[in-house]
């Protein structure tokens, strides 16, 4: 086998693929192939019918979250490095033997202590964590502790407007944005864990949500954001695909990166060493001959026993207690804006954060940004679903926020739920909220302005 075309048509591989998709109601297809053929974005969405035609193009392959069989809860895992974005492609041996791998472990020991059976994946930046919680197995407890907004709910229920789509039903839409609200649960512990690692051994690289730019500029990120959006906007990328991320975006990741990294696989680990994992992601013949071994199966678990478990130690938590206190408040009234949430003098602000709110596109949406807001008004004295409110009115307008795709009340919701939890709850003390680190970042734009963002911890 000498390329993914070639790979792909191994009928062990094409079952591999059919049996972790099998539910979704959509799948896409990403990769070189689509550059080639003009289309900017490099993917598109089509019914499962498609696969064979997206395997014979040799795309890589993601499925939807939106299906029909459950709720699917996913933990991404990836390492971050903002000064080498190419370094886990160039040093892969290193990166996850060294620097990824003692916090996998932490999260498969999370993950064991609840008792939350999952499939692991590696990637090709880390791992992901994928079980189900089915629709017939008490789904209503999922649902319970979800929350959607109004806007959201009137997309769900619109979406058969859109191109012919029928709506979502709202129960999919409350379960997705429970598994959110328990994958933050776990996260945070899965946090906590590796903040004590590291306290005991300084090589161990931190760990964030969501590839905050911070100094230093390497560390591991818990990625929920695949819960920030619309059920029917997110997929994932299947076990047996093929990744070629770095072949798209080679001007991210360094013309060097593409030319001299090849397609990569995505496989289930199983109980595979590091050392083979790491060989047979970049051996196609190697990655065919395991997709036969029924160790390889990528079916996704039930994992709706180790959830409930979960729920049950979430609720008698203070972060439930937070979620609580946030679905409580509602957002000002969108008619009273300009005497509310536009009414914030940027003056009292430092410029890196006035610049931002004065210039959204692209400064508010990026991570590291948003953070900040938060720990500002948060400082202030704002309560944080008006914190929430405050970025929804800055998002509301900017692009790709519309009736039909990106909902901009719910990213602002989760973001501020997101990054506001872990303020909340004294779990992120801001140690990276001051000038210096900052700048190291490239997030200073007025050196010298005569404000600390110390002030604002």
């Amino acid at each position: 086998m000498i390329n993914q075309v070639e790979y792909y048509r191994d009928k062990a591989v094409r079952n591999r693929l059919a049996e972790f998709i099998k539910g979704a109601e959509y799948i896409v297809g990403y990769g070189e192939a689509e550059i080639w053929d003009k289309n900017p974005k490099a993917y598109y969405s089509a019914p499962i019918s498609h696969l064979y035609a997206m395997m014979d193009r040799g795309l890589d392959i993601f499925c939807s979250f939106l299906g029909h069989e459950g709720t699917l809860i996913s933990l991404d895992i990836e390492y971050y490095n903002s000064k080498y974005p190419g370094e886990i492609y160039l040093n892969a041996n290193n990166v996850y033997k060294n620097k990824i791998e003692p916090i996998r472990q932490i999260v498969k020991s999370v993950y064991r202590d609840l008792g939350i059976r999952y499939l692991e994946v590696i990637t090709g930046q880390g791992y992901h964590y994928h079980s189900l919680w089915p629709f017939k197995n008490e789904h209503w407890q999922l649902e319970k502790i979800g929350l959607l907004e109004y806007t959201l709910e009137q997309q769900y229920i619109s979406r058969q407007s859109q191109h012919g789509h029928p709506p979502i039903p709202l129960y999919k839409g409350l379960g997705y944005s429970g598994a959110f609200r328990l994958l933050q649960f776990v996260a945070l512990e899965i946090m906590m864990r590796a903040f004590d690692l590291r306290e005991k051994n300084k090589k161990i690289i931190p760990v964030q949500f969501c590839d905050i730019a911070m100094s230093p500029p390497e560390g591991v990120s818990l990625d929920l954001t695949i819960y920030s959006d619309p059920i029917y906007m997110r997929d994932i990328r299947v076990p047996f695909s093929t990744h070629q991320k770095h072949k798209v975006k080679r001007q991210e990741l360094g013309e060097h990166v593409s030319n001299n990294v090849p397609v990569q696989i995505t496989l289930p680990t199983g109980d595979i060493s590091i050392d083979d994992i790491l060989k047979m992601r970049r051996h196609f013949r190697w990655a065919a001959d395991y997709a036969k071994d029924p160790k390889s199966s990528c079916v996704i678990p039930d994992g709706s026993a180790g959830w409930l478990n979960v729920l049950s130690k979430y609720k008698s938590s203070k972060l439930y207690q937070f979620h609580r206190k946030f679905d409580a408040v509602r957002h000002e009234k969108e008619e009273d804006w300009f005497k509310t949430y536009y009414a914030l003098n940027l003056n009292e602000l430092p410029p890196c954060a006035s610049h931002c709110l004065t210039n959204p596109e692209p400064h508010l949406k990026r991570p590291t940004n948003i953070r900040k807001i938060i720990a500002i008004l948060r400082k202030k004295g704002w309560d944080y679903k008006h914190i929430a409110g405050f970025l929804y009115s800055h998002f509301k307008g900017l692009s790709g926020f519309s009736p039909n795709k990106y909902n901009a009340e719910t990213r602002a919701n989760f973001f501020v739920q997101l990054y506001g939890a872990p303020m909340y709850l004294g779990i992120d003390k801001l140690p990276d909220m001051n000038c210096v680190s900052h700048h190291e970042a490239g997030y200073c734009i007025k050196p010298w302005c005569g404000y600390n963002l110390e002030w604002w911890k």
